[in-house]
C-alpha cells in the first residue's frame, strides 16, 4: 500500500481527475458524444499526463532534493529507474490505444506524449515556450476529448465549432502561467529562467496576463453562438473570467506585485475549474432535456 501511494503521488492522482474532467467536457462539446471515443480518450489521456508527471520528477530529481525534498524519487520511495519504467510505456501505449478510435486521435496523442517528455526535460526551463506548452496542454485536453468523438462519428465540421472554447482555456491557462511566472520572479531571475517576468518585469507580464485573460473572456462568449452551450455556461465563465480579471488589476496596482500574484495565480486555477464543470454542467442538463423531450414525443 505505501508504494502504491507512492506512486499515486508521483502522478499527481488529483490532477489526472482534471484532466479527465477536461476530456469529458470536450467530449460533451458534441451534440451527441457517444460512451467508446469517450472513455478511449479519457483513459489515453490520464495515461500521458501520468506519464509527464512521472518523467517531470525524474528529470527535476536534483532540484526535488532541494526544494521538495518529500517527493517520491528524492524522499527514496520511487528509484528514478521505476519512475522510468512507469512513463516510457504510458508514452508510448497510449497513442496505440487511441488508434481504436482513429489515426488522427492517435496522432494528436502522440504529439502530446513527445510534447510532455521535452517539457519535463527542457522546455520549462525556457520561459515563455514553457508557459505556451502548459497552456497548450490544458486546452488539448478539451479538443482531445472532442477530436475523438468526431473522428468516431466522422463529423469533421464540428472542430472548428468548437474552436473558442478550446481558445478560451489556451488563453486563460497561458495567463496563469504568465501570473505564476510573476509570482516565482525572484527565484527564476537567480536561475536564469526566462519568464516574461523576468524579460518585461512584474508589471508589464501581470498587464500581458489581463489582456490575454480578457481574450478569453471573449472566446468564452463566441463560444456560446459557435457551441450548444446554453446562458448557464456563459454566465459561469464570464463571471469566473472577470473575477480573475479583478484579481490581476489589484495585483498590478499593489506595491509588491511579486508576492501580491500568489492571488490571482488562485483565482484563476478555481477559474478554470469552474470553466470545465460549466461545460459539463450544461451539457448535462441539456442531454437530459434532450432525453425527456424525445420520451414526451
Amino acid at each position: 500500500m505505501e508504494k502504491l501511494k507512492a506512486y499515486l503521488e508521483l502522478v499527481r492522482a488529483h490532477n489526472l481527475l482534471a484532466t479527465a474532467l477536461g476530456v469529458i467536457a470536450g467530449s460533451m462539446l458534441v451534440v451527441k458524444p457517444l460512451l467508446v471515443p469517450a472513455l478511449i480518450a479519457i483513459i489515453t489521456a490520464v495515461m500521458i499526463a501520468a506519464a509527464g508527471y512521472a518523467i517531470n520528477d525524474y528529470f527535476d530529481i536534483e532540484i526535488d532534493k532541494i526544494n521538495k525534498p518529500e517527493r517520491p524519487i528524492p524522499s527514496g520511495r520511487i528509484s528514478p529507474r521505476e519512475a522510468l519504467l512507469l512513463s516510457y510505456p504510458l508514452f508510448f501505449l497510449a497513442p496505440l490505444i487511441a488508434l481504436i478510435v482513429g489515426i488522427f486521435t492517435a496522432l494528436f496523442a502522440a504529439i502530446n506524449s513527445v510534447l510532455m517528455y521535452f517539457y519535463s526535460r527542457s522546455l520549462k526551463r525556457m520561459g515563455l515556450i514553457g508557459n505556451l506548452v502548459v497552456a497548450f496542454s490544458t486546452a488539448a485536453t478539451l479538443f482531445y476529448g472532442a477530436l475523438a468523438q468526431v473522428e468516431w462519428i466522422k463529423e469533421w465540421k464540428v472542430l472548428a465549432l468548437i474552436m473558442p472554447v478550446v481558445l478560451m482555456t489556451f488563453f486563460l491557462g497561458l495567463a496563469r502561467e504568465i501570473v505564476k511566472g510573476v509570482e516565482d520572479y525572484y527565484g527564476d531571475k537567480a536561475n536564469n529562467v526566462r519568464t516574461l517576468a523576468v524579460v518585461w518585469g512584474p508589471h508589464k507580464a501581470l498587464k500581458t496576463a489581463l489582456i490575454l485573460t480578457i481574450v478569453s473572456i471573449i472566446m468564452a462568449i463566441i463560444s456560446f453562438f459557435t457551441t450548444p452551450l446554453s446562458y448557464l455556461f456563459l454566465a459561469l465563465t464570464v463571471s469566473a473570467g472577470i473575477a480573475s480579471v479583478i484579481s490581476i488589476a489589484k495585483a498590478m496596482k499593489g506595491k509588491d506585485p511579486v508576492s501580491a500574484a500568489k492571488v490571482p495565480r488562485r483565482v484563476m486555477k478555481i477559474a478554470m475549474f469552474v470553466g470545465l464543470i460549466a461545460i459539463i454542467l450544461d451539457r448535462s442538463l441539456s442531454l437530459a432535456l434532450l432525453g425527456y423531450k424525445a420520451e414526451e414525443a
